[in-house]
């Protein structure tokens, strides 16, 4: 949050637009915490003017494992925000499940901590699912972060890999 992010934003709401809303993503020691995240949407609501909006969790990509947050902690975020900021004001936070799309972190069908694994259903067919049957109930999984796993759970995923992918992690 810098004075300048501020000053355009309100430049943005005198010229007349309705609202300016964030999107960002909660990351392992940056605003991982209620108290960190609520700092943040005091500041973006309360300086800047600016609505906290979706709060995605950080997208399965090599590299960034150690800034993501695994479903749990999502969820308990969740809880923790809620209830200090107006609700208009109150931020989602949100999974961005491949082949499905944004959905709010307790919208999970089935999640198996200890493994990591949560799984999520669309509500909404494609154009190219119009004729499927199963649609509206495959299953898509969603990975947490292996480093928040217990450690049974690592010991599960240990047990998957093959030698070759143990090769591209060293």
């Amino acid at each position: 949050m810098t004075p300048l992010v501020a000053e355009a934003t309100r430049a943005l709401l005198g010229a007349g637009t309705r609202d300016v809303r964030n999107q960002g993503v909660p990351m392992r020691g940056v605003n991982d915490s209620a108290t960190a995240l609520l700092d943040l949407c005091f500041a973006l609501q309360g300086e800047a003017g600016i609505l906290p909006y979706y709060f995605y969790m950080c997208d399965m990509v090599p590299g960034a494992e150690h800034w993501r947050t695994s479903l749990t902690e999502a969820q308990e975020l969740q809880h923790a925000i809620m209830g200090y900021l107006p609700g208009y004001a109150t931020p989602r936070i949100v999974c961005d499940v491949p082949y499905v799309g944004k959905r709010w972190v307790h919208q999970a069908v089935e999640y198996d901590r200890e493994r990591g694994v949560s799984y999520w259903t669309k509500n909404y067919r494609t154009r190219v699912e119009l004729d499927d049957p199963d649609a509206l109930t495959r299953r898509y999984p969603f990975y947490d972060p292996l480093a928040t796993l217990p450690e049974k759970g690592w010991r599960w995923w240990e047990t998957r890999v093959t030698a070759e992918e143990r090769r591209e992690c060293a």
